[in-house]
Parts: structure tokens; C-alpha cells; sequence
């Protein structure tokens, strides 16, 4: 043969038989404490998951069914935009407030802003220069991002 290698050392390949042997091996895992600092960390821990997954589960739920008025139209109807931050917010606060309404994205479907600019000219608005989120609630336009309370008075 007169192939020489360290001990350590497979002469035909070359590996380390220590860590071969390391790699074949399972290895060992560490117990958790069971000590009194062990069992107020998973406390903890466990509380922050359960705070967590409620914030998550709120930010997650579905916006409730539109309601409706007696001629079958949305009571709340929101025009909005893809991109409009204020939008994002005011349907945050709708949900958190419970009130159902249906959305509108004007920067998706031609034929919403359409129906709203007809809306506007029938009220005797300029169609122009409108801001979002605006709003219809129970045939009464709203526009320029009015306030909850706003909305309210008109349910």
C-alpha cells in the first residue's frame, strides 16, 4: 500500500475519524431549566403569544357583511384608492368601530368612478378634486375622508 497518514486521519481519503464519527453520532440537546427563573420566562413567553395572536387575529378578521338599506344598496359605501394612506386608516377605524361597509377601489374599477362622478354631477359637485376616502352613507354623500363621527350622524 505505502499510504501513511496521521492517525487521526483515513489514509485513502483523508477524513477526520473524529468528526466522522461526530456527523454519525446523534447529538445531545439541554434540558430547560425547571428552576423558578425557567418557569417565569415560559410565563412570559406564553403571555406575549397570546397577545400577539389577538392582535393578530383582530388585524386579520374579515370586515363584517355589508348592511344594507330597504332598496338593497349599501348603507356605507367607500370610494377609495390603492394607494391612499388615509383609506387604510379610515377602514381600520371603521371595522375597530364595528361599522359595516362596502369599499370601492376607484384605481381598480373604472366603472366605480364613473358611478361616483355621476353621483357628484347629479348633487351638483365638479367631479374634479375630490379627496379619499370619500364616502355615501344611506344616499348622502361625504367626501374628503369625513370623520367618524361624521359618518355616524348619517347612519
Amino acid at each position: 500500500m505505502g499510504e501513511t497518514a496521521p492517525d487521526w486521519q483515513c489514509p485513502s481519503c483523508g477524513i477526520a475519524y473524529a468528526k466522522a464519527n461526530a456527523a454519525a453520532e446523534p447529538r445531545s440537546h439541554v434540558e430547560p431549566s425547571s428552576g423558578a427563573g425557567g418557569q417565569i420566562l415560559l410565563a412570559i413567553l406564553a403571555v406575549a403569544v397570546v397577545v400577539i395572536a389577538g392582535v393578530g387575529w383582530k388585524a386579520m378578521r374579515p370586515a363584517p357583511a355589508p348592511a344594507v338599506q330597504a332598496d338593497g344598496q349599501p348603507t356605507v359605501i367607500m370610494y377609495s384608492l390603492t394607494t391612499c394612506g388615509f383609506c387604510n386608516q379610515k377602514r381600520a377605524q371603521l371595522r375597530a368601530e364595528g361599522i359595516p361597509f362596502v369599499e370601492y377601489f376607484l384605481d381598480r374599477d373604472k366603472a366605480r368612478f364613473q358611478e361616483l362622478i355621476g353621483k357628484l354631477e347629479a348633487s351638483g359637485m365638479k367631479p374634479g378634486g375630490i379627496g379619499t376616502p370619500s364616502f355615501e352613507v344611506n344616499g348622502k354623500l361625504l367626501l374628503n375622508n369625513p370623520s367618524l363621527e361624521t359618518i355616524r350622524r348619517h347612519l
